[in-house]
């Protein structure tokens, strides 16, 4: 990509995409990761009611909601 060198600044606009891509990308990876266990423990605790039963975008989509209702706020300060 030799049009880059010649423009830093669409270059390092160019590098900053990439690495929200990355992350992006691997947030959802552990994300999904770490929804099996959700998965699995709802399972077992509702297996006599088969309607309750969730799959694992489901349980993604849980801990993302109890991440949001439960999480701690960013402009929170410590005493």
């Amino acid at each position: 990509m030799g049009f880059l060198d010649d423009v830093p600044l669409l270059k390092g606009i160019f590098e900053m995409g990439y690495a929200m891509f990355i992350i992006i990308v691997l947030s959802a990876i552990v994300g999904l990761i770490l929804a099996f266990p959700v998965m699995w423990l709802w399972n077992y605790l509702f297996k006599s009611f088969p309607a309750l039963h969730i799959n694992v975008f489901q349980a993604w989509a849980l801990n993302v909601l109890a991440g949001i209702l439960f999480g701690k706020a960013s402009g929170e300060r410590r005493r």
